[in-house]
């Protein structure tokens, strides 16, 4: 299946739109088979196995599902930490030693107590982002709200968008405020976007 083109003249708003309209129509079926196998693409991926801290976000019902890859990664010994949202835009990571320990927070999304320890991004080796469409470049498109951008602008670590296959496209509106990921896995294949 070709990759669509997505002009910068498509603006962000709209694309948003029509990617959260196609993921909402996703089969349920479809959608645990996609999740299961991105699951296991990350999970065999260097950049994982070598990893001692990962932060990664906790998905809701329609992101591509991260639960199984926080409870792998605390399985392993690994640190693992989430996103709390905070004001004007901003999270930090923080520390979990079990999905037990999230609740419903900002957005409905899931997040820890503010109790939970907090880890520098400098500790960070890996973060799992979340995207709704990634382009073949690296950039994402979230949900606007710009949290990532800022968060992964403090950071070294490398970073792996999870993305539907279909929302794979070829080109995506960015802007210099943007932060390209390295790796995009989705259920087909993994992609590493700083190569020719």
């Amino acid at each position: 299946m070709p990759l669509k083109l997505c002009t910068m003249s498509s603006d962000k708003k709209t694309l948003r739109r029509q990617f959260l309209s196609e993921r909402a129509a996703q089969d349920a079926a479809e959608k645990q088979s996609m999740d299961r196998q991105i699951a296991s693409r990350v999970l065999e991926h260097e950049s994982y196995r070598g990893a001692g801290c990962v932060f990664a976000y906790v998905s809701t019902l329609q992101e591509i599902d991260t639960r199984a890859l926080l409870r792998e990664a605390l399985a392993a010994g690994k640190t693992v930490c989430v996103p709390l949202c905070g004001a004007a835009g901003e999270m930090t990571a923080r520390q979990i030693r079990s999905l037990d320990e999230l609740r419903p927070g900002a957005y409905g999304i899931d997040e820890p107590d503010a109790s939970a320890r907090e880890i520098p991004p400098e500790e960070i080796e890996l973060v799992l982002v979340p995207a709704l469409a990634c382009d073949r470049q690296g950039y994402r498109l979230g949900y606007g709200g710009g949290y990532y951008d800022r968060f992964l602008c403090r950071t070294g670590a490398v970073r792996m968008a999870l993305c539907a296959e279909q929302r794979l496209v070829e080109s995506l509106p960015h802007t210099a405020l943007d932060q390209r990921c390295r790796w995009i896995i989705t259920e087909r294949q993994v992609l590493r976007t700083d190569e020719e």
